[in-house]
Protein backbone atom coordinates (compact mmCIF):
# COMPACT_ATOMS: atom_id res chain seq x y z
CA UNK A 1 0.00 0.00 0.00
CA UNK A 2 0.95 3.70 -0.80
CA UNK A 3 0.15 6.90 0.16
CA UNK A 4 1.95 8.66 -2.96
CA UNK A 5 -0.90 8.21 -5.68
CA UNK A 6 -0.69 11.63 -7.31
CA UNK A 7 -3.02 13.17 -10.06
CA UNK A 8 -5.58 16.00 -9.98
CA UNK A 9 -8.59 13.67 -10.06
CA UNK A 10 -9.11 9.53 -10.20
CA UNK A 11 -7.83 7.57 -12.07
CA UNK A 12 -4.68 8.14 -9.54
CA UNK A 13 -1.43 6.82 -10.09
CA UNK A 14 2.84 6.96 -9.21
CA UNK A 15 3.67 9.43 -11.44
CA UNK A 16 -0.17 11.20 -12.25
CA UNK A 17 -0.27 10.60 -15.16
CA UNK A 18 -3.38 8.82 -15.52
CA UNK A 19 -5.96 11.22 -14.03
CA UNK A 20 -8.95 11.80 -16.29
CA UNK A 21 -8.52 16.15 -16.18
CA UNK A 22 -6.64 18.92 -14.67
CA UNK A 23 -6.92 22.03 -13.14
CA UNK A 24 -8.79 24.77 -14.30
CA UNK A 25 -8.78 27.03 -15.92
CA UNK A 26 -9.93 24.97 -18.83
CA UNK A 27 -9.28 26.77 -22.57
CA UNK A 28 -12.42 26.20 -25.02
CA UNK A 29 -12.90 27.58 -28.30
CA UNK A 30 -15.26 26.33 -31.20
CA UNK A 31 -18.25 27.09 -33.05
CA UNK A 32 -22.13 27.09 -31.83
CA UNK A 33 -25.52 27.21 -33.54
CA UNK A 34 -28.24 28.60 -30.70
CA UNK A 35 -31.85 28.69 -31.21
CA UNK A 36 -33.41 31.09 -28.38
CA UNK A 37 -37.17 31.23 -27.69
CA UNK A 38 -40.10 32.40 -25.48
CA UNK A 39 -40.99 29.56 -23.27
CA UNK A 40 -43.69 29.20 -20.53
CA UNK A 41 -42.03 30.84 -17.50
CA UNK A 42 -43.89 28.40 -15.14
CA UNK A 43 -41.76 25.46 -16.54
CA UNK A 44 -38.54 27.48 -16.52
CA UNK A 45 -39.20 28.54 -12.89
CA UNK A 46 -39.79 25.14 -11.93
CA UNK A 47 -36.14 23.78 -13.28
CA UNK A 48 -34.27 26.65 -11.18
CA UNK A 49 -33.16 25.66 -7.72
CA UNK A 50 -33.10 27.83 -5.20
CA UNK A 51 -31.56 30.47 -4.27
CA UNK A 52 -31.30 31.26 -7.98
CA UNK A 53 -34.84 32.96 -9.75
CA UNK A 54 -35.28 33.44 -13.12
CA UNK A 55 -34.93 36.75 -14.19
CA UNK A 56 -36.16 39.07 -17.49
CA UNK A 57 -38.29 37.39 -20.24
CA UNK A 58 -38.64 34.12 -20.28
CA UNK A 59 -36.40 33.08 -23.16
CA UNK A 60 -34.50 29.78 -23.47
CA UNK A 61 -31.35 29.10 -25.36
CA UNK A 62 -30.78 25.66 -26.92
CA UNK A 63 -27.86 25.04 -28.45
CA UNK A 64 -25.14 22.73 -29.67
CA UNK A 65 -21.34 23.28 -29.63
CA UNK A 66 -18.48 21.95 -31.37
CA UNK A 67 -15.74 22.19 -29.32
CA UNK A 68 -12.05 21.73 -28.46
CA UNK A 69 -10.67 21.88 -24.62
CA UNK A 70 -8.09 21.35 -23.27
CA UNK A 71 -9.28 20.06 -20.09
CA UNK A 72 -6.79 21.30 -18.17
CA UNK A 73 -4.04 19.67 -19.91
CA UNK A 74 -2.55 22.28 -21.48
CA UNK A 75 -2.46 23.91 -25.26
CA UNK A 76 -0.11 20.85 -26.40
CA UNK A 77 -2.14 17.96 -25.22
CA UNK A 78 -4.87 19.60 -26.88
CA UNK A 79 -3.30 20.26 -30.21
CA UNK A 80 -1.93 16.42 -30.19
CA UNK A 81 -4.91 14.83 -28.83
CA UNK A 82 -7.92 15.37 -31.13
CA UNK A 83 -9.52 12.09 -29.40
CA UNK A 84 -10.01 14.09 -25.68
CA UNK A 85 -9.86 17.13 -26.68
CA UNK A 86 -12.72 17.56 -28.95
CA UNK A 87 -16.17 17.09 -28.26
CA UNK A 88 -20.17 18.24 -28.71
CA UNK A 89 -22.32 20.10 -26.08
CA UNK A 90 -26.16 19.84 -26.21
CA UNK A 91 -27.10 22.93 -23.39
CA UNK A 92 -30.45 24.42 -22.51
CA UNK A 93 -29.81 27.85 -20.97
CA UNK A 94 -32.09 29.86 -18.57
CA UNK A 95 -31.76 33.03 -17.69
CA UNK A 96 -31.38 33.39 -14.01
CA UNK A 97 -29.77 35.44 -10.69
CA UNK A 98 -28.70 35.20 -7.57
CA UNK A 99 -29.21 38.48 -6.31
CA UNK A 100 -26.10 39.92 -7.31
CA UNK A 101 -25.65 38.48 -10.62
CA UNK A 102 -27.16 37.71 -13.47
CA UNK A 103 -26.12 34.31 -15.88
CA UNK A 104 -27.50 31.21 -17.83
CA UNK A 105 -28.21 28.00 -15.51
CA UNK A 106 -28.70 24.58 -18.05
CA UNK A 107 -30.74 22.38 -16.36
CA UNK A 108 -30.09 19.73 -19.18
CA UNK A 109 -26.45 19.39 -20.85
CA UNK A 110 -25.39 15.98 -23.25
CA UNK A 111 -21.87 15.86 -24.21
CA UNK A 112 -20.38 13.02 -26.12
CA UNK A 113 -16.96 13.36 -24.09
CA UNK A 114 -16.18 11.21 -21.16
CA UNK A 115 -13.66 13.53 -19.78
CA UNK A 116 -15.68 16.26 -20.02
CA UNK A 117 -18.76 14.85 -18.59
CA UNK A 118 -16.80 14.32 -15.61
CA UNK A 119 -15.42 17.36 -15.40
CA UNK A 120 -18.75 19.09 -15.34
CA UNK A 121 -20.72 16.99 -12.88
CA UNK A 122 -17.76 15.79 -10.64
CA UNK A 123 -16.16 19.80 -10.03
CA UNK A 124 -19.23 22.02 -11.09
CA UNK A 125 -22.45 20.10 -10.84
CA UNK A 126 -22.96 20.40 -14.64
CA UNK A 127 -25.79 17.82 -15.56
CA UNK A 128 -24.07 16.12 -17.89
CA UNK A 129 -24.99 13.44 -19.84
CA UNK A 130 -23.61 11.01 -22.10
CA UNK A 131 -25.37 11.65 -25.92
CA UNK A 132 -24.97 11.46 -29.87
CA UNK A 133 -24.52 15.02 -31.21
CA UNK A 134 -24.05 16.21 -34.52
CA UNK A 135 -23.64 19.54 -35.51
CA UNK A 136 -23.25 21.08 -39.62
CA UNK A 137 -20.63 23.48 -40.57
CA UNK A 138 -19.63 25.82 -42.96
CA UNK A 139 -17.66 25.08 -46.30
CA UNK A 140 -14.13 25.55 -45.57
CA UNK A 141 -13.22 26.99 -48.90
CA UNK A 142 -16.17 29.62 -48.81
CA UNK A 143 -17.44 30.14 -45.69
CA UNK A 144 -21.27 30.88 -44.44
CA UNK A 145 -23.31 32.31 -47.34
CA UNK A 146 -27.09 33.77 -47.10
CA UNK A 147 -29.39 30.72 -47.91
CA UNK A 148 -27.17 28.12 -46.05
CA UNK A 149 -28.46 26.09 -43.67
CA UNK A 150 -26.81 24.69 -40.65
CA UNK A 151 -28.34 21.80 -38.32
CA UNK A 152 -27.77 19.67 -35.22
CA UNK A 153 -29.13 16.58 -33.89
CA UNK A 154 -29.11 15.39 -30.04
CA UNK A 155 -30.33 11.76 -29.64
CA UNK A 156 -29.60 9.46 -26.25
CA UNK A 157 -29.88 5.71 -26.48
CA UNK A 158 -30.87 5.69 -30.04
CA UNK A 159 -33.41 7.90 -28.93
CA UNK A 160 -34.30 11.77 -30.13
CA UNK A 161 -33.69 14.45 -27.62
CA UNK A 162 -33.94 17.72 -30.06
CA UNK A 163 -32.90 18.82 -33.33
CA UNK A 164 -31.80 22.06 -34.41
CA UNK A 165 -31.59 24.29 -37.68
CA UNK A 166 -31.50 27.65 -38.74
CA UNK A 167 -31.33 29.38 -42.76
CA UNK A 168 -28.82 32.09 -42.48
CA UNK A 169 -29.17 35.38 -43.47
CA UNK A 170 -26.90 37.76 -43.35
CA UNK A 171 -24.26 38.56 -40.27
CA UNK A 172 -25.55 40.60 -37.26
CA UNK A 173 -26.31 40.59 -33.80
CA UNK A 174 -29.14 38.91 -31.27
CA UNK A 175 -31.88 41.11 -30.22
CA UNK A 176 -30.98 42.83 -27.31
CA UNK A 177 -33.55 41.00 -25.10
CA UNK A 178 -32.15 38.12 -25.55
CA UNK A 179 -29.01 38.54 -23.40
CA UNK A 180 -25.38 37.80 -23.63
CA UNK A 181 -23.62 36.69 -20.18
CA UNK A 182 -20.40 35.35 -19.19
CA UNK A 183 -21.67 34.21 -15.40
CA UNK A 184 -23.02 30.38 -15.09
CA UNK A 185 -24.49 29.21 -12.42
CA UNK A 186 -24.25 25.04 -11.61
CA UNK A 187 -25.57 23.08 -9.09
CA UNK A 188 -23.50 20.47 -7.99
CA UNK A 189 -25.54 17.41 -6.64
CA UNK A 190 -23.67 14.61 -4.20
CA UNK A 191 -25.95 11.94 -2.81
CA UNK A 192 -24.66 10.44 0.41
CA UNK A 193 -23.23 6.89 -0.04
CA UNK A 194 -23.81 6.21 3.79
CA UNK A 195 -27.64 6.62 3.16
CA UNK A 196 -27.40 10.53 4.83
CA UNK A 197 -28.93 13.63 3.08
CA UNK A 198 -28.02 14.27 -0.27
CA UNK A 199 -26.07 17.54 -0.46
CA UNK A 200 -27.11 20.44 -2.97
CA UNK A 201 -24.03 22.94 -3.96
CA UNK A 202 -24.75 26.18 -6.33
CA UNK A 203 -22.00 27.26 -7.69
CA UNK A 204 -21.62 30.95 -9.99
CA UNK A 205 -18.08 31.29 -12.81
CA UNK A 206 -17.08 33.89 -14.77
CA UNK A 207 -16.03 32.79 -18.18
CA UNK A 208 -12.46 34.38 -18.19
CA UNK A 209 -11.81 35.94 -21.46
CA UNK A 210 -14.86 35.14 -23.65
CA UNK A 211 -15.38 36.05 -27.61
CA UNK A 212 -17.59 35.56 -30.19
CA UNK A 213 -16.95 36.25 -33.67
CA UNK A 214 -18.16 35.30 -37.62
CA UNK A 215 -21.79 35.87 -35.93
CA UNK A 216 -24.60 34.97 -38.58
CA UNK A 217 -28.13 35.25 -38.04
CA UNK A 218 -31.13 33.82 -39.58
CA UNK A 219 -34.10 31.80 -39.27
CA UNK A 220 -34.47 29.25 -36.48
CA UNK A 221 -36.84 25.93 -36.04
CA UNK A 222 -36.64 24.01 -32.99
CA UNK A 223 -38.08 20.28 -32.66
CA UNK A 224 -38.10 19.24 -28.55
CA UNK A 225 -38.35 15.19 -28.15
CA UNK A 226 -36.84 14.07 -24.75
CA UNK A 227 -40.16 13.97 -22.45
CA UNK A 228 -38.50 16.35 -19.97
CA UNK A 229 -37.69 18.77 -22.85
CA UNK A 230 -41.43 19.33 -23.82
CA UNK A 231 -42.33 21.76 -21.10
CA UNK A 232 -39.70 24.24 -22.93
CA UNK A 233 -41.54 24.22 -25.97
CA UNK A 234 -41.36 27.35 -27.21
CA UNK A 235 -44.26 29.31 -28.48
CA UNK A 236 -42.32 31.47 -30.36
CA UNK A 237 -38.77 30.84 -31.74
CA UNK A 238 -36.80 34.74 -30.96
CA UNK A 239 -33.56 34.34 -32.90
CA UNK A 240 -30.95 31.88 -33.73
CA UNK A 241 -27.81 32.46 -34.51
CA UNK A 242 -24.10 31.01 -35.40
CA UNK A 243 -21.14 32.22 -34.58
CA UNK A 244 -17.54 31.13 -33.30
CA UNK A 245 -17.39 31.07 -29.54
CA UNK A 246 -13.98 30.90 -26.69
CA UNK A 247 -13.56 31.20 -23.30
CA UNK A 248 -11.73 29.88 -20.27
CA UNK A 249 -13.25 28.09 -17.54
CA UNK A 250 -11.86 29.09 -14.05
CA UNK A 251 -12.96 28.17 -10.58
CA UNK A 252 -16.25 28.56 -9.47
CA UNK A 253 -17.73 30.44 -6.18
CA UNK A 254 -19.83 28.67 -3.51
CA UNK A 255 -23.53 30.19 -3.45
CA UNK A 256 -25.61 28.23 -1.59
CA UNK A 257 -25.26 24.58 0.46
CA UNK A 258 -28.12 22.39 1.58
CA UNK A 259 -28.89 19.20 2.51
CA UNK A 260 -32.08 17.32 1.55
CA UNK A 261 -33.37 14.27 2.84
CA UNK A 262 -33.20 10.80 0.73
Amino acid sequence: MTDNLKGFVAPLDPVGGASLYGPPPWHFHGRSLTIIGRCDPDAIAALVPAPLKPVGEPLVRFSLHELTCDIGLGRDFAQRHPERSRCHEAVIGLIVTDGKRTGFYDPFLWCNSDAEIAVGREMFGWPQVAGDLWLTGPDPQTGHQSGDVMAGLVSKSGRPVMELSMTLDAPGELPSQCGAFTTFFTMRVLPDPAGGPTVREVYGSDMINPTAGDRWIGAGELTLSAPELLPLKPAEIVAACTNTISWAKPYAELVDRREVPV
